[in-house]
């Protein structure tokens, strides 16, 4: 059999069906999964017929068919943050070897963005809609409620929207942290957070804030500055508390971004770290083992999430509401604040 299509043409269900001799809805039934009730003479020649051109059935058309797919689409912050980088390697590796596709979409940390994001990521039917980082926002609360094929990874955007949530208890971790701090001796502290809009940094400085309290730290003697979760925003606040005469003994960084920050800005401050200043992370992503192998921080599962998500989508049960997934972390304590009066 000889094709008399270029290599350059985009191959087509139409092309499939005239080569073939037969209709272009034969031809979609074959490849829908329905080609029991097509001759399995004709489904054959139709393969082969599309193996020699070069034929890929679409994915997204199949999805309008059968009312949904294989794709599953992520949502991120931030896909340059080495802690969403590896929550949604793990994801994808989770779905693949499930059969399953993902599509990744960055929001920016922008509710706008989201919205616009959903709405793409509707368009193609998915299995699931995974959001690490969920921004409270009209299109997802207007999806939440038609739809229980949501998941929730790391930050709840409010307990009022109603799916699967994967994460961790930041409440608990920052608890964690506080008592670790107390340990040391810190008195002086500043916590230096990302917006408390968002739950999970909302949970990690009240869990924190509130057990420090309980240990006879009281608000007076903590400082909290709230900014964006990046190296950037650690820099600032970094310099910022570094040239204070009167600066803290530790800090709480919502992130392992923020604490690289601090971290340089007390460097180039000349400040030991810990003796001068103490610096505790969050996520404790993949990078630090290599990079940054001196830092404490709650470590985050971030390599658990995938294989969580994937299950609570393969197991979806439309008539019942799916219970969350909350995984353990673990203040893995390291050189930055070790070392100081206990």
């Amino acid at each position: 059999m000889t094709s008399s299509f270029g290599k350059s043409k985009m191959i087509t269900v139409h092309d499939v069906a005239r080569q073939a001799g037969v209709s272009t809805a034969t031809v979609s039934r074959v490849f829908s999964g329905k080609d029991g009730v097509v001759a399995n003479k004709t489904a054959v020649l139709v393969r082969e017929v599309a193996l020699e051109l070069g034929y890929t059935p679409s994915e997204i058309g199949r999805s309008l068919r059968l009312a949904s797919s294989r794709i599953v689409v992520m949502i991120v912050p931030d896909s340059t943050n080495d802690f969403c980088a590896d929550v949604a390697v793990s994801v994808e590796q989770a779905l693949v070897e499930n059969d399953l596709s993902m599509v990744l979409m960055n929001s920016g940390e922008n509710s706008g963005r989201q919205d616009s994001l959903l709405d793409d990521a509707e368009s193609l039917r998915p299995r699931a809609i995974v959001l690490l980082g969920a921004l409270d926002t009209p299109k997802l609360r207007a999806l939440a409620k038609s739809s229980r094929d949501i998941i929730f990874v790391n930050r709840r955007p409010t307990d009022d929207i109603v799916a699967p949530y994967v994460g961790i208890d930041n409440v608990a971790a920052g608890r964690a942290v506080a008592e670790h701090f107390v340990s040391q001796g810190f008195r002086r502290i500043a916590v230096v957070h990302g917006p408390l809009r968002y739950a999970a940094s909302r949970g990690r400085v009240d869990g924190f804030v509130g057990r420090m309290g309980e240990l006879g730290v009281g608000p007076a003697d903590i400082q909290r500055f709230e900014g964006p979760l990046t190296m950037e925003a650690g820099y600032a606040h970094g310099q910022a508390l570094c040239a204070d005469t009167t600066r803290p003994e530790a800090v709480f960084c919502g992130n392992d971004m923020i604490a690289y920050g601090i971290h340089r800005a007390a460097n180039e401050a000349g400040l030991r770290i810990p003796d001068d200043l103490a610096i505790c992370g969050f996520d404790d992503n993949r990078v630090n083992e290599w990079l940054a192998p001196w830092l404490t921080s709650v470590r985050v599962p971030a390599l658990e999430i995938g294989p969580a998500v994937r299950d609570l989508i393969l197991g979806h049960n439309p008539e019942a509401v799916r219970e969350d997934c909350v995984l353990p972390f673990t203040l893995n304590v390291r050189a930055s604040t070790l070392g100081q009066r206990v």
